[in-house]
């Protein structure tokens, strides 16, 4: 299981060993790695593989695989392959071992839960060595490049493994009711509990990431002249990108759109005193420039994913509280409102939002190329360079910021785990040392800063955040190059998203901000 692609390449490496000589130092796919590790979950925190990997790899010995799907785009299966520095990493057996590491994320975090808990119910994960007919499955970009498109349609193309390592932005034992999905890859699995989870499973902190709540461009631009009228926002904040001009909505009103209880963007009411007027009015949203078609769009993730977890979480109290949790809809009414969009990849959330701003059907979901308002939920380092027509919005007048989650006024994020099995079959040797290093390594709050520079957004800086209950000290004011928050869902070392964000009252934690 250790070395799952090597029975592929060892059949073809003397027919493509030539042409390794313009990449000495790469490592394509012809290779044969020393350990591959199969990990699954999360598609935001490939972001910190990726950066941990640059750390601890030799120089210039990086190739990147992705998934060359028309649907998937490069997010349903990546693949890193690299000569690991044994002088970075202390503890391994193999000196400067050759590491594959497949990373799955197509279905969502679920794949990184159920798999660990059920291993003899194998999942797929995507091959870099499969050649047919002299046609190998993965080709270079550009040579030199160190990046590779694999195709995922031929026999041998998808393996069929069981999973060493998960991540997901939420706790695994989270997917259990309307965050559960039974059948990944034609198997089917147990619904999880925490029990079972907590038995089964080593888990270890990834740090907090930032989530949001997104519309489609013309509903943000419609929220701001609506609060421009009630008083909220300074006259010049129409189209403006700026924190101070970013519009909202309550955490209430959120949660009730996606429960369905409210059908069309006509039933919510703007209520303001007009130029010249004593008395205040009410006039219907739409009356800012709505679309032709008023029913409320719900662009949603699918069961099992990370970012629709963090969502019911936190708006909905589900599956936190049997008696007061609201069950997040799922089914579509196109006559009458709310239309229920799922869609099954974080690419795919983006395009869902973005059709319906331009009439497009990029993501699939909107095939009759509607125009209309939406409302989705995303994590906060997507659409940085604003190119596609979907903007984030405040909750209850606050903008989803680093800093606002560090000092306890932004309570809409989740924390991620790296989570592996404890018992049989468990990883061992290498494999387990490479997992615990990367649990350990790859959110750090350097790593995390590093990452944050590169995605900061027109009304602040989103996303990655270490935490105290990893051992880390808060820092006041908040320093974003050591984004540190004292607030967690984690305590007594448990991590559970159901809870209340806290104040770690450890010594790290320091208190909070006001």
């Amino acid at each position: 299981m250790r070395h799952t692609t090597r029975s592929f390449a060892s059949r073809l490496i003397l027919a493509v060993l030539p042409c390794l000589a313009t990449t000495a130092q790469a490592l394509p796919p012809a290779v044969l790695p020393d350990i591959t590790l199969n990990l699954t979950g999360s598609t935001v925190q490939d972001n910190n593989l990726l950066k941990y990997l640059g750390q601890v790899c030799k120089p210039d010995t990086l190739d990147t695989y992705q998934d060359a799907d028309p649907v998937g785009k490069g997010t349903y299966y990546k693949a890193f392959f690299c000569t690991l520095d044994s002088a970075k990493l202390a503890g391994l057996q193999l000196l400067d071992p050759r590491v594959l590491i497949l990373k799955r994320n197509r279905n969502g975090a679920i794949t990184s839960v159920a798999p660990l808990l059920e291993p003899n119910k194998k999942i797929n994960m995507m091959g870099i060595a499969n050649r047919i007919a002299s046609v190998p499955q993965c080709s270079e970009t550009a040579p030199g490049s160190k990046t590779w498109g694999c195709r995922l349609d031929r026999p041998g193309d998808l393996l069929l493994v069981t999973p060493d390592l998960g991540v997901s932005d939420i706790d695994p034992g989270i997917f259990r009711g309307d965050n559960f999905i039974a059948t990944i890859d034609d198997q089917t699995f147990s619904e999880p509990t925490p029990t079972v989870v907590s038995k089964t499973l080593n888990m270890a902190s990834a740090g907090a990431l930032v989530q949001g709540i997104i519309v489609t461009r013309a509903l943000r631009d419609a929220l701001q002249a609506a609060q421009i009228a009630q008083g909220h926002l300074s006259p010049d904040c129409l189209g403006n990108e700026y924190a101070s001009c970013m519009p909202g909505l309550s955490k209430n009103l959120i949660a009730s759109l996606f429960a369905g209880r409210i059908k069309r963007w006509s039933d919510l009411q703007v209520t303001h005193i007009p130029a010249g007027a004593t008395l205040p009015v009410s006039i219907p949203l739409t009356a800012y420039d709505g679309p032709g078609d008023t029913k409320v769009y719900l662009c949603r993730r699918n069961r099992g994913a990370s970012t629709q977890a963090a969502f019911n979480a936190w708006f909905l109290n589900n599956p936190c509280s049997a008696a007061t949790a609201l069950k997040p809809t799922e089914v579509s009414n196109p006559l009458s409102g709310p239309v229920v969009l799922t869609a099954t990849q974080v690419t795919t959330e983006e395009n869902c939002l973005a059709d319906l701003d331009d009439g497009t059907n990029n993501s699939g979901l909107n095939p009759a190329m509607t125009k209309a308002w939406g409302i989705g939920m995303i994590t906060t380092e997507r659409n940085t360079r604003l190119a596609k027509n979907f903007r984030f919005v405040t909750i209850d007048g606050v903008v989803p910021t680093l800093e606002n989650v560090a000092n306890g006024r932004y309570g809409y994020f989740s924390e991620a785990t790296y989570h592996w099995r404890k018992v049989d079959p468990k990883p061992r040797g290498d494999v387990l040392t490479l997992i615990q290093k990367i649990a350990a390594g790859a959110s750090t709050p350097s790593i995390l800063a590093s990452i944050n520079a590169d995605i900061g957004q027109p009304w602040g800086q989103g996303t990655f955040l270490a935490l105290t209950a990893q051992g880390y000290q808060a820092k006041y004011p908040f320093d974003p190059l050591f984004p540190v928050s004292p607030w967690t869902h984690t305590l007594r070392g448990s991590t559970d998203n159901c809870r209340l964000p806290q104040v770690d009252d450890s010594p790290a934690g320091g208190g909070s901000a006001l």
